[in-house]
């Protein structure tokens, strides 16, 4: 009796708002409402080894693994969501929704082998204006889920090229061309990296980072998740 009071009363102190409505929630919920959580439009991808993600990239660069975890759709609390996270400081969004993918991920089995995660970095320019890497910390929650080390800096961007957001389709693989380089060889050697982005549109951005990874160490195996997929991608909508 005295252990339920003693929750209960944790409950109205330390609870807060969800982070995608701003409803009130129990501090025993990660950072998200149930009402939310029900309504997330989840892609279920990291369940069908062939799948929209997957396919985007045949033919392109070869991926083990390829998947999203929810619908980037137009006037959608999920979206406005991620530009919080990405433009807004919200990093705490990325993190969270990054856990829950990550324990979806690993649910799966399929992604089981995978050795390490690397997030899409952001030029270092890019990275002091904005503050920090929203791909890092939806790597992160990936990484704490499935119990797997995060590689902030094994790949960097060459140069700080303009936001994809501001490019057509095909400015934006012109925008990615030789964009990054491997910059810890030795730690990626051999390995099965998940290359992990907030959203994906094209793919070109991914495809640049695969292709130079594996231009560079050939004997590594990619897959791929990212946060959000486009209907570009899926065609679903």
């Amino acid at each position: 009796m005295l252990g339920n009071i003693v929750h209960s009363l944790k409950g109205l102190i330390f609870s807060s708002g969800c982070m995608i409505c701003g409803s009130h929630i129990d501090a025993s919920v990660h950072g998200i409402c149930m009402s939310c959580r029900y309504n997330i439009p989840l892609t279920n991808y990291w369940l069908k080894d062939e799948n929209p993600v997957k396919e985007r990239f045949a033919g392109i660069v070869p991926i083990v693994h390829g998947s999203s975890f929810l619908f980037y759709q137009e006037e959608s609390q999920w979206r406005e969501a991620i530009h919080q996270f990405k433009y807004g400081g919200k990093w705490k969004i990325a993190r969270e929704l990054g856990r829950w993918y990550g324990a979806e991920l690993k649910a799966s089995g399929m992604y089981d082998d995978v050795d390490v995660i690397i997030p899409i970095p952001l030029h270092p320019i890019k990275h002091i204006k904005r503050g920090y890497n929203q791909s890092s910390y939806i790597a992160e929650g990936i990484a704490k889920s499935m119990g797997i080390e995060v590689y902030h800096n094994a790949v960097r961007r060459r140069r700080n090229n303009p936001p994809q957001a501001q490019c057509n389709f095909n400015q934006r693989w012109e925008n990615v061309d030789t964009l990054f380089k491997v910059a810890n060889t030795k730690a990626l050697a051999g390995k099965h990296i998940l290359l992990v982005d907030d959203v994906l549109t094209t793919g070109a951005t991914i495809t640049s980072c695969a292709q130079a990874i594996l231009h560079t160490l050939p004997n590594c195996r990619i897959s791929i998740a990212t946060l959000a997929v486009t209907h570009h991608i899926t065609g679903t909508w």
